[in-house]
């Protein structure tokens, strides 16, 4: 997203989720719940939670859990994402992504008990074990099937929602599970599935293919989609394995409403990455709310999380407030710290800056000033990824002179190779993730707005020419851990010409599908 000296935004599609309504009704007729004991477990509750009947938001509040408190866990549900806890002379269920764990969470027992809840949809009960004692798992979405315990390895296969496969082994830390279905036999992520029987029970096995961690893995291509993937056969044929989802959050949004996309991605082959932003011109941030979402994010599978998006600009961050300081010690930081102890596999981004020249400290910082205040407030240690943003290209990547609105200083945005040595200079021990990279080309659709004149020379041509050189760049120069083409398939023009950036043209052809596909292996 582009800003410059005219003032003039270009939106990127935001994919807005609504926030659940939560029930305020008290009323609770408590059941027997008096076999159920003290585990040595505890939580920690990162905001003020609500205390429920039942596990979902779904069911009446009892009432509270205050921030900074800690209190016993006695049971979960099977996916672990719901806690039943002792909170004074009440017991209940929480969150469980917005708390701190204390202890070894699959040591707690799995309860069905709602203490009577009558939810409009009540979760499905707890499914027993075989009698012959061999643990079960019936997976809750479509979730893939891979060679090794990480989203890195390659995918097999695919169980589909509602089938239960038999669970021949584990990893050391019951994240991930090997299952064999309809003759496949691999990994898949157990937390996207309800375990029937004691997964402690199942060996633990090294059985699988080789790889690398997530975080550290090769070099991969994406494409930001419109809600969900309508063009896989576009996606597939330019060797893309990432899909881009932009989520606005609210304060008390439930990150279960973020599944959808992570199983659309999931389901069609590809890993899921979410970026995960505010509604614009936010007047302040309730940053433990975000990272009890994020946290909740990382626990539903999503393979990478973008910690907000364009912080240096007002409409993405309080006014007065836009700091790269607080961005780290109050967002990043925290965020990173609760996913990796969620799903440790899962990649963590920093935020991408907007690419602008333009400074006064107060509405809009410069994004070279503001990641090298990220960078000594000590982003390095938390994020595996940086995230850039390059959008206003109208040249080939390899040069750094020559763009239509350069004034004669060469400003880097303007340019691929300079936005890339300005971030891999300022981090130089990190990855970098082009989040968001993309040509325009009116070709097909008119005229631009006056704010993105810039780019009316720019041919469909050009567009994929320069995306496949600007991947093959990225490729070799063994610093960029992913590169989201911005973008697929979005339809919106006029002031806002998203649909220019979109490598789906008018009469649905991709001539940069083939180009980005020659610059993969």
């Amino acid at each position: 997203m582009k800003h410059r000296k005219s003032f003039l935004w270009r939106v990127s599609g935001i994919i807005l989720v609504a926030a659940l309504v939560l029930p305020m009704s008290v009323a609770w007729a408590q059941g027997d719940n008096s076999d159920l004991q003290q585990t040595g477990v505890t939580v920690t509750a990162t905001g003020n939670l609500y205390l429920r009947e039942g596990p979902g938001t779904n069911y009446p509040v009892v009432g509270w859990v205050l921030s900074g408190k800690t209190v016993p866990v006695l049971g979960r549900d099977a996916g672990s994402a719901w806690l039943f806890v002792e909170a004074g002379d009440k017991r209940g269920w929480i969150a469980g992504w917005y708390t701190v764990i204390n202890g070894d969470l699959n040591s707690v027992p799995i309860t069905d008990q709602t203490g009577g809840a009558t939810g409009n949809e009540v979760p499905p009960p707890v499914t027993q074990p075989p009698s012959d004692g061999s643990v079960t798992a019936t997976a809750r979405s479509s979730v893939n099937i891979r060679s090794g315990p990480s989203t890195s390895y390659k995918i097999l296969g695919y169980v589909p929602t509602g089938v239960t496969v038999p669970v021949n082994g584990r990893d050391s830390s019951n994240r991930w599970i090997y299952i064999t279905y309809n003759g496949i036999q691999g990994w898949t992520a157990a937390w996207l599935y309800t375990i029937n029987g004691d997964l402690n029970s199942v060996s633990i096995t090294e059985a699988g293919g080789s790889g690398v961690p997530t975080a550290s893995g090769g070099f991969e291509l994406g494409g930001q989609v419109p809600g969900s993937i309508a063009y896989l056969d576009q996606m597939n044929s330019a060797k893309m394995t990432w899909a881009k989802y932009q989520v606005v959050w609210h304060p008390g949004m439930d990150p279960g409403a973020t599944s959808g996309y992570i199983n659309d991605a999931h389901s069609r082959g590809f890993k899921a990455l979410l970026s995960v932003k505010g509604p614009l011109y936010p007047s302040g941030i309730d940053y433990n709310s975000y990272v009890g979402f994020v946290r909740g994010v990382a626990l539903l599978g999503a393979d990478a999380i973008e910690i907000w998006n364009e912080m240096n600009l007002d409409r993405e961050w309080p006014a007065g407030q836009i700091s790269p300081s607080s961005y780290v010690y109050n967002m990043l930081k925290p965020a990173y710290q609760a996913i990796k102890t969620t799903n440790p596999n899962t990649i963590v981004i920093a935020g991408a800056p907007s690419p602008t020249g333009v400074h006064n400290g107060v509405n809009i910082w410069a994004d070279d000033i503001y990641i090298a205040g990220m960078r000594d407030a000590g982003a390095a240690s938390y994020m595996d990824c940086m995230g850039v943003h390059y959008n206003s290209g109208a040249t080939s990547p390899d040069v750094t002179t020559g763009h239509p609105a350069d004034s004669g200083d060469h400003h880097y945005s303007w340019y691929y190779k300079s936005t890339y040595n300005l971030y891999a200079n300022t981090f130089p021990k990190n990855k970098l993730c082009f989040t968001e990279l993309g040509y325009l080309s009116p070709e097909g659709y008119g005229g631009l707005p006056s704010g993105f004149w810039w780019g009316s020379g720019t041919t469909v041509y050009e567009q994929a020419q320069w995306l496949g050189r600007a991947a093959s760049l990225a490729r070799s120069s063994g610093r960029v851990r992913m590169l989201i083409v911005f973008n697929v398939g979005f339809m919106h023009w006029s002031d806002d010409p998203q649909a220019g950036y979109s490598i789906i043209r008018p009469g649905g052809v991709c001539p940069a599908c083939s180009t980005l596909a020659a610059a993969m292996p």
